[in-house]
């Protein structure tokens, strides 16, 4: 059974069911409507965040960005592009990507537009590929640009990002240029360095090796050594102290120098040097380590002792041969009177051995002052030329008793020897006395080689010795075994009177005979010699000009004495002197008038005429040699003889140790036999 109003309930119910789920599905609806509405507000709003973002990435971007569809037409243009290309972004969108491209290279676009469709990759920007942007005022710029693909619906694109490289290549260019020339003067100061004349090296802190030039490997005796990394006392490991200390004190930032110095090297031999060693600093004004500049000075210091030696030389020469000149007036007088008193005293006559004494004493002063002479290049050279080869043969067995049976004589004689002009006596003379040196030098036996040889003497080897030319010579070298010569007295060996030799046992006048006669014949004299081991003398004579050879002319044999009856003018400043020679020629037969110098002897021609001949001293006097008088006499009257007299040779009549053509000379001191002889040969001319 049922109740009244129970199924109007259940209809209410259910009408209330069905509105509230209604309502519910409005609700339910609404919400969806809301979220639905939310989401897209979110979407649009994180859409316009992003865009945002893009264009300040853009914006902040140094690039143009372009977006380029397959068919080459640009779609999208960021705000860069006005800077990089001068169009305004609206400029290009719908515009072929072509007229960002220079004219000469839009023929070949296109194809590679295609091929990267083809295979569309990424492709990032400085790969090395430099292109050409075209801006709108058709200036060109050097680019890079880098390709993303992207896909859209129906086509293809690309995201280009276009940079303009000017700047950056422009610096490139200028770094490229200062690194080149930062390499070509680092090569230039490397290439001065190696062949620079001065040795240099340059050390780090460490002292050790950076930079050297070859002169340095050269003055060290370090050819061919790579010095590279290594430390300066690897190279020197016996450094005095006192060059540590330089070394020390330079690093610290000091200079120092000297103008002098010297050391000896590893090999023995001392070397001058002029050097200086400071610091060097790096690119922060650092100490980096030191730089030495040393000038070899040995071959300066060593032609400094030449030519001092030769200035000493000259200046003793000259002592000498002024000392020899007076000597030989003195010796005339004593040996000419005294020769007379001997003529006048018989052979009976207790006297005789009272004079024949003076006689031998002013005769070997004779001797003396001939070797002075010879060594002061003052005396009167008789030339010829001749093979020196035909010399030492000749003179071989002379100089095999000379120097005695336990000595071996060994010749090496250089065949087709050039010839050489000098004065064929005092060659021999010379020859004699290096050989008597010799043979004093081995008491106890030895070996003496007698060598010859054709000989070229350099530019260079003239440049390192004084006095020597360069040119063609004759080379004599006599060598001994002997005990040799000390190094401190090598240097005076040619020194007039200088000798190691005992009293008694030698005059100290041979070398300085020999050196005198070389030099005066123009020629050179070198002396090797080593304590123990022996000496080498090595004479070169220079070639002649012609290899003829002349006839030495011999020694007349004493003949009666030479009279005449010619008019004679005798003119010397000593009166002792005059006088022999007046008495000597009035005894001869000869009519003689005197004067003491130039002028006055002038006077007496003009006063008595001019005489048959002129008896003159070449140095007098009053302000006229004896030259500049015969030129005078030669002008009054032309047919007078010359014969000139002195007690050493000037230029005035002699050059290059030859009497000039045409002049004859009495060299003093003269005896009677000799005056008679040369007045005579003179007169018959």
């Amino acid at each position: 059974m049922s109740h009244p109003g129970t199924g109007d309930d259940d209809e209410a119910s259910e009408k209330l069911k069905t509105s509230l789920w209604s309502k519910l599905q409005q609700r339910l609806r609404a919400l969806k409507l809301g979220k639905a509405g939310a989401h897209r507000a979110k979407a649009a709003a994180d859409l316009h965040a992003s865009e945002v973002r893009f264009r300040g990435v853009l914006a902040a971007s140094p690039d143009a960005v372009l977006m380029v569809n397959n068919a080459g037409v640009i779609e999208f243009a960021s705000d860069r592009v006005f800077d990089i290309f001068g169009y305004a972004p609206e400029e290009l969108v719908d515009k072929p990507v072509s007229i960002l491209i220079p004219e000469r290279f839009r023929g070949g676009h296109l194809p590679h537009l295609n091929a990267y469709f083809t295979h569309p990759k990424t492709r990032m920007m400085g790969g090395g590929l430099l292109l050409s942007g075209r801006r709108k005022d058709a200036t060109e710029f050097p680019a890079e640009i880098s390709l993303s693909p992207i896909a859209m619906a129906g086509r293809s694109a690309a995201i280009a990002a276009v940079r303009d490289v000017s700047e950056r290549r422009a610096l490139e260019a200028l770094q490229q240029k200062a690194a080149e020339a930062l390499r070509e003067s680092e090569e230039r100061l490397r290439y001065f360095i190696k062949y620079a004349p001065a040795a240099i090296a340059i050390l780090d802190k460490e002292l050790r090796y950076l930079v050297y030039s070859d002169r340095w490997l050269a003055d060290y005796g370090l050819g061919g050594q790579d010095l590279r990394g290594l430390s300066h006392y690897e190279v020197f490991p016996e450094i005095p102290e006192r060059w540590r200390q330089i070394h020390r004190r330079a690093l610290e930032g000091e200079t120092l120098h000297a103008d002098e110095d010297s050391f000896t090297r590893h090999d023995g031999r001392v070397q001058w040097l002029r050097w200086e060693v400071r610091p060097w600093f790096d690119t922060l004004g650092r100490i980096g380590g030191v730089a030495f500049l040393t000038e070899d000075i040995t071959d300066r210091k060593r032609m400094e002792s030449q030519l001092l030696q030769a200035q000493k030389m000259q200046a003793i020469g000259q002592l000498t041969g002024g000392v020899a000149h007076d000597f030989n007036n003195l010796l005339t007088v004593i040996l000419g009177n005294a020769e007379v008193l001997l003529d006048e005293l018989n052979s009976h006559d207790a006297h005789r051995k009272l004079v024949e004494p003076i006689v031998a004493a002013a005769e070997r002063g004779a001797s003396l002052t001939q070797l002075m002479l010879a060594f002061a290049r003052r005396q009167a050279l008789e030339p010829s030329t001749f093979d020196l080869n035909e010399v030492v043969t000749r003179m071989n067995s002379l100089l095999r008793r000379t120097i005695g049976e336990n000595v071996e004589v060994d010749l090496r004689l250089t065949k087709s020897l050039w010839t050489v002009t000098a004065d064929i006596r005092q060659m021999e003379t010379a020859i004699l006395n290096v050989i008597l040196n010799a043979r004093d030098a081995m008491p106890q036996g030895g070996k003496l080689t007698i060598e010859t040889s054709n000989v070229e003497l350099s530019d260079d080897y003239a440049a390192h010795r004084v006095e020597v030319d360069p040119g063609q010579y004759v080379m004599l070298a006599l060598s001994d075994t002997g005990s040799g010569i000390a190094p401190g007295v090598i240097d005076r060996i040619f020194e007039p009177f200088f000798t190691t030799k005992p009293v008694g046992k030698g005059t100290g006048l041979g070398l300085s005979m020999v050196h005198g006669f070389v030099k005066q014949t123009g020629g050179h004299i070198q002396i090797y010699s080593e304590v123990g081991h022996g000496t080498c003398v090595k004479i070169f004579l220079p070639r002649a000009k012609a290899d003829a050879t002349t006839a030495v002319q011999p020694a007349r044999a004493p003949a009666t004495l030479a009279t005449g009856a010619e008019s004679i003018l005798v003119v010397e400043d000593d009166p002792h002197v005059r006088m022999f020679a007046v008495q000597q020629l009035r005894r001869l037969g000869y009519t003689v008038t005197e004067a003491s110098d130039g002028p006055s002897a002038l006077q007496q021609v003009t006063r008595s005429g001019a005489p048959d001949l002129l008896f003159t001293d070449v140095v007098m006097p009053g302000g006229m040699t004896g030259r500049q008088l015969a030129e005078r006499v030669g002008q009054m009257a032309p047919g007078t003889k010359i014969l000139y007299t002195s007690g050493y040779t000037e230029n005035a009549i002699v050059h290059h140790g030859r009497l000039d053509p045409g002049v004859h000379l009495l060299q003093k001191p003269y005896r009677g036999d000799k005056l008679a002889r040369k007045v005579r040969e003179v007169l018959d001319l």
